[in-house]
């Protein structure tokens, strides 16, 4: 039956009526409104151009009210159905990419690009697709080609930006950024950029005097003020950091970066409760976001739920290894030292993947395109790479070793890869003067600046610790590359030629990891502690208790260590457990730890929580407070322990299993103090029973601890510069025989 004219004009009324509705809905606020009558007029028998012009506004609608799944499954329907045009396209490529679907994006955009190849939007879109797909060159040379044809392309200057900055050629990355806004200037997201990158560069000075030039306008935008949160915590000022952050997540919720900065903001003003939940609530909001996932999931095992953490990283068990970035990378194989979350062939599996993954991305090894200098008649050359030449425990137990090299033998390097600086840091700098600062180089480059040392020995002390850059060693910038001080597990990476500790310390190893590297020993212990000049003891604070005591960080205290405490107390009922970490400033997570212990059966009262004190030499008094230190498992301490000694504390810790649960054992042999080393945890709470029946620590034990150990191996500094530059001249000789 043929339609009349007049019904097709009322119909057309009808349509036309609607629309002017939808569009009246929309500028109105009234977004519901408006999205039920643009999916009303996607019903009808429209003509196509009408059709595509609706579809495009309902996408539009549904992407600003946050329903991006809707929106993309809005997008998968009616792109077969209606012309390839670049705005719907192009609508969906940003869409799905939003969602983290970037090949279906990528797919979306080439099959328009068919139609419109000249079609300039399309290809910076392609190359946005590309950049999130990782691959970065592809994308870098298209937009270059671009620019080439012609350079004010505002928008392709900026995505050229963005992978430069991922390329990390940040100065070439701040360049582009610096050129997009000499063509057109935005409200702010250009300037946050180049403050983001300045920070990144360490030229904070220039970071500062940027965001003072701003106009309120711009200070106001939100990338401005989130990049001024990471510029507050560049300068040591998590505190505005974080109310800068706290406010953008109350502004923007549906950004998940400010919610990962946020958490990652907390962890560093050391409180452990808040950064999970902050988590928590972002994935409410985002359930898929991998980079939250990660994070939830090492703030979870950080509060010693492995259980949660496993759960978390099972969900994502289908994610190929070459997705992962560094930093979950470095997350999960340092959980893993003292989690069963992940064993230690999944941990050699996944380290190895990703050097693989660096080593593509670079040009193969560094070093042999050197000459080789002659060896005779000059010192060896061997860099410290670090990112803590800082009052941290690398910097301070890396310092009396620089303070005794012999200059004749070695000519020490500090590869700082650091940004904080301090008063070690300074000691440090007078100690060692060849300093290399590596902070503003990506891996590829700083291994190039390493290999224009020509360095002899290169050790990395921090292996996949927060920060670290033992991504520099994987191409092999000098002929010797070791593993040293920072890492209490191998890094089962093949650029990685030798593991340096001592017999104790190797003694708990598991097969795989024995072999994972070249074991190396030093006699007399692996590490030397040097507490300094004018450290008085203090007088055992009044207290009619014995006291065991912990003074480890309280992520340290696993289900296995609190078990073992109780166990400890039970054995000897007229004792208290006096417990200090950092993060006790933190209401929640004194309550944790409280609800924790009481769940494992100690009697509340029996529990004395210290408040964190400012300094530390006002954290060495704190150890008035105790009579006995216990070790934690499995993560033992290693500065806590060389403290206690030092303050006239014993320390009884379980000889465990890797290097994470010998720590304690290494140092307690080297001070002479094997009798505290226990077998099993039978024997760690007889040992406990046994000091705590010579009764509170005394005086004159104190100060003859504190003489045995400074007169022991632990504390003889030259002893282990000597060892180590017997190891270094032995392996360089080793290896210019091959």
């Amino acid at each position: 039956m043929t339609r009349r004219s007049g019904d097709i004009t009322t119909e057309l009324t009808r349509a036309n009526k609607l629309r002017s509705q939808a569009q009246a809905a929309h500028e109105a606020g009234d977004l519901d409104q408006a999205c039920a009558l643009y999916q009303a007029l996607l019903t009808r028998n429209e003509p196509v151009a009408a059709r595509l012009s609706d579809a495009i506004n309902l996408g539009a609608l549904l992407r600003q009210r946050g329903w991006l799944r809707q929106a993309a499954d809005h997008y998968r329907r009616w792109l077969p159905l209606l012309p390839q045009t670049p705005t719907f396209s192009r609508n969906a490529c940003n869409c799905l990419r939003q969602l983290g679907c970037a090949k279906e994006a990528l797919a979306v955009v080439e099959r328009c690009l068919q139609e419109h190849q000249s079609e300039v939007g399309l290809c910076i879109d392609r190359a946005d697709c590309l950049l999130d797909l990782g691959q970065l060159q592809r994308s870098r040379a298209l937009l270059e080609s671009l620019l080439q044809s012609n350079p004010r392309l505002r928008a392709a200057w900026v995505s050229l930006g963005v992978v430069l900055a991922r390329q990390q050629q940040l100065e070439a990355a701040l360049q582009a950024f610096e050129q997009a806004d000499r063509l057109e200037a935005d409200q702010g997201q250009m300037a946050a950029n180049r403050i983001n990158l300045l920070k990144d560069l360490g030229r904070l000075t220039e970071a500062e005097a940027l965001w003072n030039s701003l106009q309120p306008p711009q200070r106001n935008h939100r990338a401005v003020r989130g990049a001024l949160a990471g510029l507050r915590m560049a300068q040591n000022q998590p505190e505005l950091a974080s109310q800068l952050l706290a406010q953008l997540c109350r502004e923007q919720p549906d950004e998940p970066t400010h919610w990962l900065n946020w958490s990652a903001c907390l962890r560093g003003l050391k409180y452990t409760v808040a950064p999970s939940e902050v988590l928590k609530r972002a994935l409410q909001l985002h359930p898929e976001h991998w980079d939250l996932q990660e994070a939830l999931g090492q703030a979870l095992a950080e509060m010693g739920n492995d259980a949660a953490t496993q759960r978390l990283w099972q969900r994502q068990a289908r994610r190929p290894l070459a997705d992962l970035k560094d930093v979950h990378v470095f997350n999960r194989q340092f959980l893993g030292i003292s989690s069963p979350c992940l064993d230690a062939t999944d941990l050699a599996e996944q380290a190895r993947a990703w050097e693989q993954q660096k080593l593509a991305q670079g040009v193969g090894p560094l070093w042999p395109d050197l000459l080789t200098e002659p060896r005779d008649g000059r010192p060896l050359r061997v860099g410290y790479l670090t990112a803590d030449a800082c009052n941290h425990p690398v910097g301070r137990f890396l310092l009396p070793l620089l303070k005794q090299h012999d200059r004749q033998r070695v000519e020490p390097w500090v590869l700082s890869c650091g940004s904080h600086h301090d008063w070690i840091t300074e000691q440090l700098q007078q100690a060692c003067p060849q300093w290399l600062d590596l902070k503003a180089a990506n891996d590829l480059q700083a291994a190039r600046l390493v290999a224009d040392l020509r360095l002899d020995v290169a050790v990395d002390l921090g292996g996949f610790t927060g920060g670290s850059r033992i991504g520099v060693l994987v191409y092999r910038p000098a002929p010797v590359q070791l593993s040293y001080l920072g890492y209490p597990a191998p890094t089962y990476l093949n650029c990685i030629d030798g593991w340096i500790g001592d017999e104790t310390l190797f003694g708990g190893l598991q097969a795989s990891d024995r072999t994972a590297h070249q074991l190396h020993c030093i006699d007399g212990g692996y590490m030397a502690f040097d507490a300094g000049d004018g450290i008085a003891l203090p007088e055992r604070e009044p207290s009619p208790a014995f006291r065991f005591g912990c003074f480890n960080h309280a992520r340290k205290l696993s289900d296995a260590a609190i078990a073992l405490f109780v166990a400890v107390l039970q054995a000897v009922p007229d004792a208290e457990l006096v417990l200090k970490s950092i993060s006790f400033h933190e209401a929640k997570e004194r309550l944790r730890i409280q609800q924790r212990f009481a769940r494992a059966g100690l009697d509340p009262k029996r529990l004395v929580l210290l408040d964190w004190v400012q300094g530390g030499l006002n954290h060495l008094m704190r150890y008035s407070a105790i009579d006995v230190a216990l070790d934690p498992i499995p993560y033992g301490g290693a500065t806590t322990t060389c403290e206690a000694l030092w303050m006239g504390v014993p320390v009884i810790t379980l000889a465990g299993a890797g290097m994470a649960g010998r720590l304690s054992a290494s140092l307690l042999q080297a001070a002479g103090c094997g009798d505290w080393i226990a077998n099993d945890r039978d024997d760690y709470v007889a040992k406990a029973s046994m000091l705590h029946h010579k009764g509170q620590r005394r005086q004159g034990e104190r100060q003859a601890l504190r003489e045995q150990v400074a007169t022991s191996p632990m504390a003889d500094a030259r002893r282990l510069a000597t060892g180590l530059e017997h190891l270094y001249a032995g392996l360089r000789q080793q290896e210019a025989a091959h």
